[in-house]
């Protein structure tokens, strides 16, 4: 008699093991999964119980041989993750000679000497990877100059000699921040120093003494805002700073050097013939030197997409493969020494790009079925995959974490593993046959399938990161892609030119290709649909959007995989549905004060989920649209703004609007109707822009009155007949729902209070936007007792030129008892409002 539950669990592991066939065949990405869920369980112990836990189910249903794999994989992830991190293996191995980033947290001395490591160019100058040593321990530090002038030399003094204690070397060199200006002071040379070279720009290998300022790291002020401490650790750097003053004290020859010549030998290549912008443009692709493509056109590229075009990656080193195999083909060598010369020259591309996490997994890639068939071992696509994985992430685990890694190897298996089921490949030969067919799969059909697969499987990194994603990154993969590769092609031909003649046609074909690219990208990122805001969303859930879309490709042959996929829909609508109920059932608004310096940016939104964001910041120092409130947008989830509003044409309240306009999807824009004459050059550029995108400019003054269920905004200045000085007729807005209110002012002065005043409009509220940042010019007693806040919101910027905010209204309000919340001292505000609680948050404590 046969046993129905013996029957049921044969079913069962027959079931599990189809659907981990495609990993048991492939030891090596066996063991680069087993690796990334070790170094996650560790980095995160959160998700730790359900990684592990998915691993022990799925190595029960291995064979003995895979099951070997991953206790192999398991120890050697232990190990060097605990290598890495400084742990007892690593005091084993070195004898205590540990270099971490919590070695170095106070700031380091401003005086030290170091050897470049490496050269970052800029466009306001160079950035120096300096490393150093202190005791038996290794430091690296990123030191920011401009092009210094020869000045007199003033000796120190012994006492006023500091042994350097900079930057932890923990992690490799990357290509982050801009630089930062230097101020003009005399040189200050150590008395270790006072024999040094002439004054030159130092190169790699070079030894220098320098004396140099750091700057203050602080968190992040406002959500979604770059973190400069989570990315000085993630370089193992304690700090980075500028120079005062540097002097070369030696010299020597290390790879760097010769690479760093190479990549300025290139550039010379195309200066002769192409403008700086194409020049950059072209090194970037090249080289992986992205200092001379312009901002705007690094914009475009990011808001379309496309992006990874300009990040040496996959689609470079695929295509330099490409070209160079058919080149040493072409000389007649022997093919087994084709692919070693191919395999030793993209390992030398290797650094002469920068050493990119992309790269990287690109050439080992390209160079693991080259090895296996000179020993006639056909290699697998995925296990390639795995054995490049293991060689990145084993000497330096927290690469795992590093955006640009996660893209890299998700975009590549999606591709790998959808390529093999594109539907189109199986149609009739009679259509395969056909010319137009073919011409119209290659170079539409299939480029969209390959985006297609790539967008699903970097899909839940896009979201976590950036919480966006590109509809049109599919149109920019067909018709800007194809531009950037011929162009490229063009460069290196141009670069291997013997004659001049040649060179320069074959510049000006790139220049032709770039410049096309370029235009088409500028076309895809004005839609207003280039970038949509997606999320946020949990890691938890994206952890299991990601699974799904792992198991799609098994859906139809395997059971469990129905179940699973069935079960993360049935899960995302529960949650879906049980989100819409609360904001139904608890309904709530909420005001946020944007920290934008010393400029004003508030957003609120509606019950109903609707955004109006009330000015826009500045962009004197940092374009606080572009830099700092449509990235915050991003973070929070919001999709568009139903309402940008001006409250008067003061740049440190419209500095960023042009931005916001260009980059973000608005509505409408609200200015008074004395704004929008005012002839400001830069102001009219922002009336310009919303016309050119047909954005409706609407005119706001005294009673006009925005509502919906259980919220309204009002207008309570300034009148419509008559204009008055910019500040004094600022849009002052008055916010009610749920039981609450709250006041926005813009810059409005006393003046302007009065006027209010005298109307019989209601003040009394619970939160109050002083007006201009806390200047003695705003915030009257009779005003404050008019409104007679609870909160005070006092938005302006830390250490301001103008001391905002002023004594006299801080005075003022503590002898009202009103207490104040400054973004100087606390960052971005945000309150909540519900019918029987306020809840106030801060950035910083």
């Amino acid at each position: 008699m046969s046993n129905p539950f013996k029957e049921t669990h044969l079913s069962a592991k027959k079931t599990f093991q189809d659907l981990l066939s495609p990993i048991v065949g492939k030891p090596a990405l066996t063991c680069a999964l087993v690796l990334m869920g070790t170094y996650a369980s560790f980095d995160v112990p959160t998700f730790a119980p359900a990684l592990m836990l998915t691993l022990a189910i799925a190595n029960h249903f291995f064979p003995r041989s895979r099951q070997w794999v991953v206790f192999l994989s398991l120890a050697a992830g232990i190990v060097s993750y605990d290598f890495a991190n400084g742990g007892s293996w690593s005091f084993l191995l070195m004898s205590g000679n540990r270099s971490t980033y919590e070695h170095s947290q106070q700031a380091p001395p401003k005086d030290g000497c170091g050897r470049v490591e490496s050269v970052i160019r800029r466009a306001k100058g160079n950035a120096y990877i300096i490393k150093t040593s202190v005791g038996n321990e290794t430091y690296r530090l990123r030191i920011a100059e401009r092009k210094m002038q020869s000045k007199p030399k003033v000796k120190k003094t012994p006492s006023e000699m500091q042994e350097p204690m900079v930057f932890a070397d923990t992690a490799s060199a990357g290509q982050p921040l801009d630089l930062y200006s230097v101020t003009s002071e005399p040189i200050v040379v150590p008395r270790w120093a006072t024999k040094a070279t002439t004054a030159r720009a130092a190169n790699p290998g070079d030894t220098l003494c320098y004396s140099a300022s750091w700057y203050p790291v602080s968190p992040p002020r406002v959500p979604g805002a770059f973190d400069t401490r989570g990315w000085l650790k993630s370089q193992g750097f304690a700090a980075y700073g500028r120079f005062n003053d540097y002097k070369i004290v030696g010299s020597s020859w290390i790879p760097e050097r010769t690479f760093a010549n190479f990549r300025k030998w290139i550039e010379s290549r195309f200066a002769d013939y192409l403008d700086p912008a194409e020049t950059g443009l072209l090194l970037g692709l090249l080289a992986g030197d992205r200092s001379g493509i312009p901002e705007a056109l690094r914009s475009d590229f990011q808001r379309s997409g496309l992006v990874h075009v300009l990040a040496i990656s996959g689609f470079h080193v695929v295509l330099l493969a490409g070209i160079l195999m058919i080149f040493l083909k072409a000389t007649g060598l022997p093919l087994r020494a084709v692919r070693i010369i191919a395999v030793a020259l993209l390992f030398l591309y290797i650094p002469v790009t920068g050493g990119s996490p992309a790269v990287r997994r690109a050439v080992l890639m390209f160079s693991v079925p080259q090895i296996g068939a000179l020993f006639q071992r056909p290699a697998n696509t995925m296990n390639s995959l795995g054995v490049a994985l293991i060689l990145i992430l084993l000497p330096e685990p927290g690469i795992l974490w590093n955006p640009g890694f996660q893209l890299s190897v998700a975009a590549t298996a999606g591709i790998l593993i959808g390529s093999p089921l594109n539907p189109f490949a199986n149609f009739p030969e009679s259509l395969k046959k056909n010319k137009l067919w073919n011409t119209l799969r290659a170079f539409a059909i299939d480029p969209t399938y390959v985006t297609l697969c790539a967008t699903l499987a970097t899909a839940p990194f896009l979201v976590h990161h950036f919480k966006t994603l590109s509809p049109m990154a599919w149109l920019g993969n067909i018709v800007v892609v194809p531009g950037i590769s011929w162009g490229m092609q063009a460069g290196l031909f141009a670069l291997i030119s013997p004659i001049d003649f040649m060179r320069e046609h074959f510049c000006y074909a790139a220049s032709f290709f770039l410049r096309l690219a370029s235009l088409l990208t500028r076309l895809i990122s004005d839609s207003s649909i280039a970038s949509v805001t997606i999320g946020p969303f949990s890691p938890a859930i994206l952890l299991l959007i990601g699974f799904a879309l792992t198991f799609i490709p098994a859906i139809r042959r395997n059971r469990i995989a129905r179940i699973y996929c069935v079960s993360c829909l049935v899960l995302f609508a529960g949650i879906f549905c049980y989100n819409s109920y609360a904001k139904v059932t608890h309904p709530t608004w909420k005001l946020t004060t944007i920290d934008v310096g010393q400029g004003d940016s508030h957003l609120v939104e509606a019950p109903s989920g609707r955004h109006f964001l009330v000015d826009a910041g500045d962009n004197s120092r940092q374009d606080s649209g572009k830099d700092i409130i449509v990235p915050f947008l991003h973070h929070i989830g919001v999709r568009e703004l139903d309402a940008l509003i001006i409250t008067h044409p003061d740049k440190d309240h419209f500095g960023g609007a042009k931005s916001i306009l260009k980059t973000f999807p608005v509505k409408e824009l609200w200015a008074s109707d004395c704004a929008i004459k005012e002839r400001k050059p830069e102001w009219q550029q922002v009336i310009q822009e919303a016309r050119k995108r047909n954005i409706p400019i609407r005119k706001i003054h005294r009673g006009i009155l925005w509502k919906e269920t259980y919220f309204e905004m009002q207008t309570i200045h300034p009148r419509n007949d008559i204009c008055v000085e910019a500040n004094e007729g600022s849009i002052t807005l008055r916010l009610k729902g749920l039981g609450h209110s709250a006041v926005l002012t813009g810059d409005l002065t006393i003046k302007g209070e009065k006027e209010i005043m005298k109307t019989d409009a209601y003040l009394k509220s619970d939160v109050l936007k002083l007006g201009h940042h806390g200047s003695k010019t705003s915030s009257s007693v009779p005003f404050l007792n008019a409104v007679n806040p609870t909160y005070a919101i006092i938005p302006s910027g830390k250490n301001n030129r103008f001391r905002h905010p002023s004594k006299e209204v801080v005075q003022r309000l503590d002898s009202l008892n009103i207490p104040y919340i400054n973004t100087a001292e606390r960052g971005s505000i945000s309150i909540t409002f519900s019918e029987d609680t306020t809840i106030i948050q801060t950035m910083l404590e």
